[in-house]
């Protein structure tokens, strides 16, 4: 499906890319050069660049590691630096278009997927149509909420990775579902999970079952 022309021109472009920042916080977040420099002492996290200035919106780009590039969660090398990384983020937001349950759930970090699951699903606006999401940053009738919220909520159940099909990397034990959730190479997972345990466990063709890993989550 591609030329040699293309695959050349992609190698180059990944060997000319820098490797990823790291850094030391201050006070626990990331470090903003142009207002203090890095603690020596703090905890070693991604930076959004390799030099960049004060910040100008609400935005956490050395997550973006996490989501939409995966270059970073459970199951994958370095995922307490990520998580590290996720506690020191400056700008937190868990409803509208924020990320925090998307990059969390990818990162097993249940507790805060949970509760960024709860808050974007239950973003509720003043509006005649009393179920329509609040529109915290964009427009009337608010789909960011729900999209986000989805996103995060099928993270939660089952990740995939290569042919890996991760199931509850960040489900609570206290929440029940039944499931029928869409996998890469024309897989379909179909269960239920209750108290922690997945049970009614089908997958479409039988032969991918083997692929299926359980992921005990981790809070």
């Amino acid at each position: 499906m591609t030329t040699q022309q293309q695959r050349t021109k992609w190698q180059k472009v990944l060997h000319d890319l820098p490797e990823i920042p790291v850094g030391r916080t201050t006070k626990g977040k990331i470090p903003i050069p142009a207002l203090a420099p890095s603690d020596p002492d703090g905890a070693l996290v991604i930076l959004p660049a390799q030099k960049y200035g004060k910040r100008g919106n609400s935005e956490n780009p050395e997550l973006y590691t996490v989501f939409p590039y995966r270059l970073y969660g459970v199951g994958k090398p370095d995922l307490e630096l990520a998580r590290r990384t996720y506690f020191a983020r400056r700008a937190p937001q868990n409803t509208c278009w924020g990320q925090d349950g998307t990059q969390s759930s990818i990162l097993g970090l249940t507790s805060e997927a949970s509760k960024a699951a709860i808050a974007e699903f239950t973003n509720y606006g003043d509006q005649h149509f009393k179920w329509f999401w609040k529109s915290a940053h964009d427009y009337i009738a608010d789909m960011d909420n729900g999209g986000d919220g989805m996103i995060t909520l099928q993270n939660m159940l089952m990740q995939c990775d290569g042919k890996n099909i991760r199931l509850t990397p960040a489900w609570p034990k206290d929440w029940t579902a039944d499931f029928k959730l869409h996998a890469p190479y024309n897989t379909i997972v179909e269960g239920h999970v209750e108290k922690g345990k997945v049970s009614k466990l089908k997958v479409t063709p039988a032969n991918r079952a083997q692929d299926v890993i359980i992921v005990r989550s981790r809070d």
